[in-house]
């Protein structure tokens, strides 16, 4: 038969609901919310690695002019080189037919789907190897263009030609362009299928996987050189190339920095939960001192009370870990989901988390029992009288020992204020003066209420603060991307043709044609560190407004100078502007010199600005560009 003391807990627990639940839920928070943190941690940061090394990634790329098998074969046979795959990438605009919402889409051509061996397509629907004139979509493409298997998607190509391509299949690519958001979203098709679209069957897009050490960065920047030069040696010319660790997703740190923010919110919020129980298990024990007069007038011990209340808390625990541990649970894959949708990988599955498990058992009854110990503990020490007497200021001393207290600090400047006002004939309501002195008073209880007041208003001020920030940082990476529209060629048009044409455009405010090129800094003792990608706007650009933090921006007449992103101070913490740097820039080895250093997303390598009329003259593209930038009157 269970004991009183313990039907008396019972007792507790259901004769009133409302503070029961209060209690369980202020635990249940903050144990929710570190097991959702701390549970998809842990699934984003074995599944992106799992799930983007399982597709066999390549470790280098290069984006090239035109090359056939020959180039490929070359590359296979290079020392260090495990495989090799040529692709084709090229955009065009498409819409599901008989609708009228186009998009651009990146066509992504494959010579033999059945031999894929790098970057390779996981099914979601259908096929994932599409035969002539039929295209795999990837997911992606799903959240601007509802469109299904067995529909027909129309490609318009550069003559305005319109060609139809039925949807065999729907796949994830979580290596092709990973962490590249701007990207477009991706189709394939098989290279057969290029003369039907009006384009050579050849491939401009290298992919190479090495054969060890795949995730060492230094190996990785030695093959890519030496895959680079192979290239440039077999005539073929490189526009952009970058390296990549087999086992590390290119966004897994910026995911990491995300969870970590969440993670010190949750902690924030861990904080906030342990006071308000707390200051809830504090309003408890004096809601229940008359009955703990009772028990030790009926002969209860101080450990007695201690251990019911002590109970009574692991009561509420378990109920709070019952509610908080499923749904943390849920909510730590449900997390780790939409990142992964977001980032566009695939998770392993559903799974209990040992460590969010452990972590939150931890928690739920570590937290509850230190934050009510104390208020427990000076509960079961009350005395008989004190407790009847339902007074919590009467005291068993002697009158004497009361009269000769000493004033409080605050009792002295409130007396003192008072006295102050008093003389100037400015008199305080006396139950004013009583609220603000018993305010006082209880300082362990005003401690309690102050640290939850104020952790409730870090956290609040916290996620404002990330947040301002973080939208204050894209906006100023916005700032390198002011242009509205975007004109990519497969090959170099004069700049003054397409102004004209472009500017003959009503709602066209300004056209600028930039130039590109593809460089590596090199080290003093002469080897590659760092693959730098020169974007190069005319030097009276107005579509670049960057964020300087050192240096200067580019000025017309400048030659040999860069601009570069911060990302460069991995490789070369002591750089300053005004310093030189070595590059070696189409298979010369030169001296440039840095005339500014600013802030940028550092993502595949160090960006780095020239200036138009320079960089078009070295790569022979003089008054010819590529890439165009459009600006319009209406943004």
């Amino acid at each position: 038969m269970m004991r009183p003391r313990w039907r008396k807990v019972f007792h507790d627990l259901i004769n009133n609901l409302s503070r029961t639940l209060l209690v369980v839920f202020s635990i249940a928070v903050g144990v929710f919310s570190i097991g959702v943190i701390v549970g998809a941690y842990v699934i984003i940061s074995n599944d992106m690695s799992q799930s983007y090394s399982s597709n066999h990634p390549a470790n280098v790329e290069l984006r090239t002019g035109p090359f056939d098998d020959s180039l490929v074969s070359t590359i296979q046979n290079v020392r260090g080189v495990n495989d090799a795959e040529g692709r084709t990438v090229l955009s065009l605009r498409a819409r599901i037919k008989g609708t009228e919402n186009w998009q651009t889409l990146n066509i992504i051509a494959i010579e033999d789907y059945s031999d894929i061996n790098i970057n390779l397509l996981n099914i979601d629907e259908g096929t994932n190897q599409p035969n002539n004139k039929e295209a795999v979509i990837e997911r992606k493409v799903l959240q601007d263009m509802q469109v299904k298997v067995g529909q027909t998607l129309e490609l318009q190509l550069e003559n305005g030609t319109i060609k139809e391509l039925p949807v065999v299949g729907i796949v994830q690519d979580a290596s092709t362009a990973a962490g590249d958001f701007i990207a477009n979203p991706f189709v394939y098709i098989t290279v057969n299928t290029l003369p039907y679209l009006n384009e050579e069957p050849l491939f401009n897009r290298l992919y190479v996987t090495l054969a060890e050490n795949e995730n060492d960065n230094t190996h990785l920047q030695t093959m890519l050189t030496v895959i680079r030069d192979k290239t440039e040696q077999s005539g073929v010319s490189v526009f952009h190339s970058r390296f990549a660790k087999t086992n590390e997703h290119p966004m897994a740190s910026t995911v990491q920095a995300i969870l970590g923010i969440l993670l010190a919110l949750g902690i924030l919020i861990l904080f906030l939960s342990s006071s308000l129980i707390a200051n809830t298990l504090n309003a408890l024990l004096n809601q229940h001192l008359r009955y703990i007069g009772i028990m030790k007038l009926v002969g209860a011990s101080r450990n007695q009370v201690l251990q019911m209340y002590m109970v009574l808390i692991l009561s509420f625990c378990l109920i709070a870990l019952g509610i908080a541990v499923p749904l943390g649970g849920q909510g730590a894959y449900g997390l780790a989901a939409f990142i992964a949708d977001q980032i566009n990988f695939a998770l392993m599955g559903y799974r209990i988390v040992p460590l969010a498990l452990i972590v939150q058992i931890v928690v739920g009854l570590a937290v509850p029992l230190m934050a009510g110990f104390i208020p427990v503990l000076n509960g079961s020490k009350i005395s008989v009288v004190r407790a009847l007497s339902d007074n919590q200021m009467l005291e068993e001393n002697k009158p004497e020992q009361v009269e000769i207290k000493k004033e409080t600090f605050v009792e002295k400047i409130s007396l003192r204020f008072t006295k102050l006002l008093s003389k100037r004939n400015i008199h305080i309501p006396r139950p004013l003066l009583i609220s603000f002195r018993n305010t006082f008073r209880r300082k362990g209880r005003l401690i309690l209420t102050l640290f939850t007041l104020t952790m409730a208003g870090a956290i609040f001020i916290a996620v404002f603060n990330v947040r301002v920030t973080l939208f204050d940082y894209l906006d100023g990476i916005a700032d390198y991307f002011m242009a509205d529209v975007t004109l990519d060629f497969d090959q170099p048009y004069r700049v003054k043709d397409i102004t004209n044409r472009v500017m003959a455009i009503p709602g066209v405010a300004d056209i600028e044609g930039w130039a590109y090129a593809s460089a590596e800094a090199i080290n003093l003792d002469e080897s590659l560190a760092e693959n730098i990608t020169i974007l190069a706007p005319p030097s009276d650009s107005t579509m670049v407004t960057p964020n300087l933090i050192a240096g200067r921006w580019l000025i017309p007449g400048d030659e040999k100078a860069l601009a570069l992103s911060e990302q460069i101070y991995e490789d070369f913490p002591d750089l300053q502007p005004g310093d030189k740097i070595r590059i070696k820039i189409y298979g010369k080895k030169e001296e440039w010199t840095v005339v500014g250093i600013f802030k940028f997303v550092p993502q595949e390598g160090t960006f780095a600005y020239g200036t138009y009329e320079y960089i078009s003259k070295i790569t022979h593209q003089n008054n010819r560009s590529f890439s165009y930038r459009i600006m319009l009157e209406n943004h």
